[in-house]
Formats: structure tokens, C-alpha cells, sequence
């Protein structure tokens, strides 16, 4: 479980890099060329660390790409992509954006968690999914 908060921890320096970029961004380029700039310096860096990964697939790399998760990952990264970056152009406000985005799909996601993953649910879980709901309702009051 360290190794899991270890890495949590990047994930949560890149989610506050990515909405403190996402509100900086340009507000009158066009947004597809921002992205398309932004994956390509993605892309450049993920080349760049793939000596430090080990691939214990045994799968060439055109079969570990090439498959329908990866097309849907690449569909849901644009979809929120667009979304944030429309989102503050409109007028979204940085210190709930992100909250009540991964609030949300945290809920959403329960029902196929437990339906398809079969995770464990458990009373603690459902304090949890409460206070989200309120966390939620309190985020959203003007």
C-alpha cells in the first residue's frame, strides 16, 4: 500500500499542475491546437521514460497499443480534456472544478465497480459516498 500513496502522490502533483495549466491556458487559441501540443509534449516525455519501465507483457508494442482500452482511454482523455479547458474559459472556478468533477465520477463509477469489478463495499464506503454528496450540494451553492 506505500507504493500505491507514493504513487497517488504524483497523481496529485500532476491533477494540481494539470488545473493550474488548464486555467493559465491561452483563452483565445483554438483549443484542438492546444491539445495537440500539449499531447505531443506528453508524448515526447513518455518516449523519453520508457527505458526506466519494464515491460513484462511479452506483447510487441503495436499489440499493447492497438487495443479497444487504449482507444477508449484516448476518447475519455480528450472528452475531459475539452471539457476543463471549456469549463474555466466559461468562467469555471479552480477550487471546486476538479472536486466536483472526480466527486461525480467517483459516484457514477460505484454501480460498475461493484457490478463488473466486483469490489467490496462496506459501511465505511458508504459514509464516504455521503459526504461527497454533501461535499457536492456545499460546492455547488452560490
Amino acid at each position: 500500500m506505500k507504493q500505491a500513496l507514493i504513487f497517488l502522490g504524483i497523481a496529485t502533483l500532476g491533477n494540481i499542475t494539470y488545473h493550474l495549466g488548464q486555467k493559465t491556458i491561452s483563452p483565445t487559441a483554438n483549443p484542438m491546437i492546444l491539445l495537440m501540443a500539449v499531447y505531443g509534449v506528453a508524448f515526447v516525455l513518455s518516449a523519453a521514460a520508457v527505458p526506466f519501465f519494464r515491460d513484462t507483457s511479452g506483447l510487441p508494442w503495436t499489440a499493447q497499443v492497438l487495443s479497444w482500452p487504449v482507444l477508449v482511454l484516448g476518447a475519455a482523455v480528450l472528452l475531459i480534456e475539452i471539457g476543463f479547458l471549456l469549463a474555466y474559459r466559461s468562467g469555471a472556478i479552480l477550487q471546486w472544478s476538479g472536486v466536483a468533477v472526480n466527486g461525480a465520477s467517483a459516484l457514477l463509477l460505484i454501480p460498475i465497480a461493484l457490478l463488473v469489478f466486483r469490489e467490496a463495499f462496506s459501511l465505511s464506503r458508504m459514509f464516504g459516498i455521503l459526504l461527497t454528496l454533501a461535499g457536492l450540494g456545499l460546492l455547488t451553492r452560490h
